[in-house]
């Protein structure tokens, strides 16, 4: 048993509250207690205590939407103009990109930004990955980095028809495989089918997906409506929008996870809602393509449940968070809005939809949980209460510096240094990431 002591815990979840000079006992199980020092010291006194001098003690923190793969875009230089809409911007940056990468790129493009999460208090991250010239075996690759750096994930190939019936045909055959391997023990990995958006997707494809769900069992985690363009393709094949096609194609519902969702409109959202379907909303990856603002007031009233990704941009949605209370009072030139939708959305719906996945409770504290904590560089300068959290959460922890990272009950960060590295072994996998990316701007 290890033991917390002398923290203000933040619990999160549907029952937050905020501990003052707390105290959480743990394994690699799971949460065993938490309350104050004094108590949790005479309940379990042969624990290992490790004394935090009042810093702030908060769940791991989960990202909904990552593109690992995505890593080596950074610096890189398009060869054609720059784009102009968010149709070119796959077509000369993601889509070059993705056809690029080798077997051999794929570890490193998911180890640094998984590295990165660790460093920022990631301990859950769902990823939605595509590498059309190595299809096969590519998320068991990816499996090898999670476990390397000890957290918890999801994983999908991107499944799209834009290269090919023989791509698409592996992408099908890479995501039944993956989920079938995986076996009923391992509590910290789980797999979707992964659909890359209904404007590149077949009839045939849909339905075939629509089937191994049902067969496997699995949701399927797609872009929807990040840009008027999927609309107005399924406007084209005869449906209403996007999200009418994919319903009638029975890949809405609570198991799916459908990212962005920026161009739907009053009747999408009803359907959303009443199918309790997942959305995702990336703010920053919204802005930077130019596609517009989610209807994130309007999903939250109708009690969808949104949570944040962060669609490539980096491993923590923090960020996310921090950029949605901005953008959301920003597009509706209202200082009221979206203050208690981001809460719900990082502290309560995306641990949500993650426990669901791994079913175990996640990204809380409490008493049974899974023992994934951050504990922080922040001793607060103001007092913190259950009530004004969401004040710290906003304006101190995104310029804060996280001390130690914790998943399931195992240290993989402590005070700064990645304990899963040996020496120089970080230098050595960015010296090769140079390399290799050097490499792949040379092909792209």
């Amino acid at each position: 048993m290890k033991l917390i002591t002398h923290a203000t815990v933040v619990t999160f979840g549907d029952n937050h509250r905020v501990i003052n000079d707390g105290a959480i006992a743990y394994d690699e199980d799971k949460i065993h207690a938490i309350g104050t020092t004094e108590e949790l010291k005479a309940r379990f006194p042969k624990a290992k205590a490790k004394n935090l001098n009042g810093k702030l003690v908060t769940p791991g923190i989960v990202n909904t939407h990552m593109h690992l793969y995505s890593t080596f875009s950074r610096g890189i230089s398009l060869k054609d103009a720059p784009p102009e809409n968010f149709t070119q911007i796959l077509e000369r940056l993601w889509w070059r990109l993705d056809k690029a990468l080798t077997k051999e790129d794929l570890y490193l493009t998911a180890m640094i930004p998984l590295m990165e999460g660790v460093r920022n208090g990631v301990t859950t991250l769902i990823d939605h990955h595509a590498s059309p010239n190595y299809i096969k075996g590519s998320l068991s690759i990816l499996k090898d980095a999670y476990r390397k750096c000890g957290v918890r994930g999801s994983l999908c190939y991107e499944i799209s028809d834009r290269d090919g019936q023989e791509k698409c045909n592996e992408g099908f055959e890479e995501n039944a495989a993956f989920i079938k391997s995986l076996k009923s023990d391992e509590h910290d990995m789980a797999a979707m089918i992964g659909l890359h958006a209904s404007m590149t997707l077949s009839e045939e494809s849909l339905k075939r997906a629509s089937d191994l769900s049902k067969e496997l069992k699995t949701g399927v985690h797609i872009h929807v409506a990040e840009d008027q363009a999927d609309n107005v393709d399924a406007i084209n094949r005869g449906y209403r929008s996007v999200v009418d096609r994919l319903h009638k194609f029975n890949l809405t519902g609570p198991e799916n996870i459908f990212v962005h969702c920026v161009n739907c409109d009053e009747h999408d959202i009803s359907t959303l809602a009443l199918t309790n379907t997942n959305v995702v909303h990336n703010p920053r990856s919204n802005m930077n393509n130019a596609v517009g603002c989610a209807k994130l007031e309007k999903m939250m009233a109708e009690k969808i449940s949104v949570s944040f990704g962060t669609d490539g941009m980096s491993a923590s949605p923090l960020v996310d968070l921090w950029t949605a209370n901005i953008l959301h009072k920003h597009q509706a030139r209202d200082p009221r809005k979206a203050y208690g939708e981001i809460w719900k959305m990082f502290t309560v719906n995306g641990p949500k939809l993650a426990s669901k996945m791994f079913k175990k409770k996640i990204g809380t504290i409490e008493e049974g949980a899974a023992p994934d904590l951050v504990i922080w560089d922040y001793i607060p300068p103001t007092p913190v209460t259950a009530d004004n959290t969401l004040g710290h959460l906003t304006f101190g922890l995104p310029f804060a510096r996280v001390n130690s990272t914790i998943c399931q009950g195992k240290t993989i960060m402590e005070d700064g240094k990645l304990t899963f590295l040996g020496e120089g072994e970080e230098e050595e996998m960015m010296a090769k990431s140079r390399e290799l990316a050097a490499a792949l701007w040379e092909r792209f």
